[in-house]
């Protein structure tokens, strides 16, 4: 229960972190309004809502985002998936005329939960990266341009 408990709260520090780098980035795309206009590159009827929008988009941390989420998922199905896991393997296992190398908690048993394990977390990660790959915001070189009317 200790570890359980020791793991959740890294997940709320992880998250808390993670909510105050995006009101962090949010608090700072004014200042980097004002500097922009101060050297000509951005339009000076750009609105500090607007530039803030974009500025969040490309330059919030969204990888962290991603991964943090991914994390809290597996933390919260691990238990049920291991659960579910088990449930089929008896189910198997009692079909096969119940062989003691098959029995729950063998060491073949204890692989196959392991390499299940990774299989779904991989496949929860290449969900979360094409997501994101998919959702790719400009970078924000290309948000001054769209700003200026597409120049440099």
């Amino acid at each position: 229960m200790m570890f359980f408990l020791i793991i959740l709260a890294g997940l709320v520090a992880w998250g808390g972190h993670l909510a105050w780098r995006w009101k962090q980035t949010r608090d700072f795309a004014p200042e980097v309004l004002a500097v922009r206009k101060a050297a000509g590159e951005v339009p000076e009827d750009v609105s500090d809502v607007e530039f803030t929008d974009l500025y969040l988009r490309s330059e919030g941390p969204r990888a962290a985002t991603y991964f943090f989420v991914c994390a809290a998922i597996v933390f919260v199905l691990l238990a049920p998936f291991v659960a579910g896991f088990n449930q089929v393997w008896r189910i198997f296992w009692r079909l096969s005329g119940q062989s003691p190398v098959f029995e729950t908690g063998t060491l073949i048993h204890t692989f196959s939960v392991f390499i299940a394990f990774m299989l779904v977390t991989i496949a929860l990660l290449a969900i979360a990266m094409r997501r994101y790959y998919a959702l790719m915001p400009p970078s924000f070189k290309h948000v001054i341009r769209d700003l200026n009317g597409g120049q440099t």
